[in-house]
């Protein structure tokens, strides 16, 4: 049967089927049959979801969509994304590597930290007062920036177009630091936050703006404002968006769910990496 005529899934009936394709062991194997998948993987998302659903790949919370400190903001993948082959053909490992995740990463965390993968999937509140999920492209980020940092968009306006073609080393070298260095720990006065920026003597430089942007929305080096993520051979990857980082309190529990993944490392990988496992 096609995707439209059968019922458009809600947030909860998605979660299901992606937790029944990505831990098949944990569910019943009379359950592992044609109607846990209703649609052809590839199908267009407004035939196949009740709303837009977007998601991120976690490992240490399930509350929030990004875990550190004073972070404001979170990318996140599409519904295109999540009815995608790669989300219901592929293992999880698979899925972690199309979506960026380099494989000695993924042992770090899964071998060596013994920590917890899981998947939260989100269908943020719309509305004329919501701040929307935007693409993250140059123009996403600029209405993004509008609506939630308004004090702050006419001085990175001024200096937009240096902020789209210059590279982060550029800026760096006006400033005499990395940002990185700014971005790691929010409580030291390198940190460029929001009520920093503002407070800071006008018109501020174009580099205070750029680190502005770099500790309070991430914009970090490899951000290409084209929408998308790179892989590691330089191809393009899923779209990407930007939205604030929810947590489950804001959004109410039907319309936030973390689901456990289960990553099975593969046996070369271990063996390439294994002298880092204590």
């Amino acid at each position: 049967m096609s995707a439209s005529h059968n019922p458009k899934l809600t947030l909860q009936d998605f979660a299901k089927l992606v937790e029944r394709l990505c831990n098949p062991s944990t569910t019943d194997a009379a359950e592992s049959d044609d109607k846990s998948q209703p649609f052809q993987p590839g199908t267009d998302w407004h035939d196949i979801l009740e709303k837009p659903i977007y998601g991120r790949i976690c490992t240490n919370t399930t509350s929030k969509l990004a875990a550190a400190p004073g972070r404001k903001t979170a990318f996140v993948f599409g519904p295109e994304t999540l009815v995608s082959e790669i989300f219901m053909t592929k293992s999880p490992y698979e899925i972690l590597l199309h979506l960026g995740f380099l494989p000695e990463y993924i042992h770090l965390k899964a071998c060596v930290q013994k920590a917890n993968y899981w998947i939260i999937l989100f269908s943020p509140k719309q509305g004329p007062n919501q701040v929307p999920v935007l693409p993250a492209t140059w123009d996403g980020l600029k209405e993004f920036i509008s609506k939630c940092y308004p004090e702050a968009c006419s001085s990175i306006k001024n200096h937009w177009t240096a902020i789209q073609t210059k590279p982060v080393e550029y800026f760096e070298e006006q400033a005499g630091f990395k940002f990185i260095q700014a971005v790691s720990d929010p409580s030291k006065p390198l940190y460029m936050s929001y009520e920093k920026f503002i407070s800071l003597p006008t018109p501020q430089k174009e580099w205070e703006a750029r680190c502005f942007l770099y500790c309070e929305l991430r914009i970090f080096e490899l951000f290409s404002g084209d929408g998308v993520t790179k892989n590691t051979d330089g191809t393009d990857g899923e779209r990407e968006y930007i939205c604030l980082n929810y947590d489950k309190e804001q959004l109410g529990e039907g319309n936030f769910v973390a689901i456990p993944l289960k990553i099975d490392v593969p046996d070369n990988v271990k063996d390439k990496f294994k002298s880092e496992e204590k």
